[in-house]
């Protein structure tokens, strides 16, 4: 029987072995043409100085506003998106000048925001919108390790992430099924997230 030590030892193994296959994009299928690296989508400044305070606007961004401001103020929930180190500093952690503030919602479930220290402006995860999901809920393919692997010399985020959900029934209840789940490669920009390649795996 596992102890709980065993337990810890080997989920932290198993997020090193899916990090390292995210950073050499050699993700199942893929070719090392159709690899996305980090280093192919290079930031050469990251900001510094005071961030810009979040502009949350509709009732569910402002549900989340004492989270996401201390986020980014203060590091809280920011962690390094390479080592899921908390950074517990104010500061960019993503992309040269954005913060991605993370918190969690019950498991498997996980919340995520993207704040631009410039400007404040607040973007929620991709494929958010669905059944069930809250509008900063992201889509994580459980249990696929990691839910996200970012850096902040870099605009590309790999996300292990479902596209949508199937209304389902389970036992007579209303169940989600998730669909089109795997590895996603977005870049980012000033308007936010763009898709640029999908490994899937269900």
């Amino acid at each position: 029987m596992k102890t709980p030590v065993a337990h810890a030892l080997l989920r932290a193994a198993s997020r090193l072995v899916s990090m390292i296959i995210l950073v050499a994009g050699a993700m199942p299928g893929q070719s090392p043409k159709t690899a996305r690296r980090f280093e192919d989508f290079p930031v050469t400044q990251a900001f510094k100085g005071v961030p810009a305070r979040p502009s949350l606007v509709s009732p569910e961004e402002r549900r989340f506003q004492t989270t996401i401001t201390q986020g980014v103020t203060k590091g809280y929930g920011v962690e390094d998106g390479m080592t899921g180190k908390e950074l517990l500093r104010a500061g960019p952690n993503f992309a040269g000048h954005y913060v991605i503030v993370r918190w969690g919602c019950g498991s498997p479930c996980l919340m995520m925001a993207i704040v631009d220290s410039e400007t404040g402006r607040v973007f929620p995860p991709p494929f958010h919108h669905g059944p069930g999901h809250s509008y900063f809920q992201l889509p994580w393919a459980f249990p696929m390790e990691p839910p996200l692997a970012y850096r902040v010399d870099s605009r590309l985020l790999i996300a292990n992430i479902c596209e949508s959900d199937k209304t389902v029934q389970i036992d007579g209840h209303v169940g989600y099924q998730a669909q089109r789940c795997g590895a996603h490669y977005f870049v980012m920009g000033d308007d936010g997230l763009t898709l640029i390649h999908k490994v899937l795996e269900k």
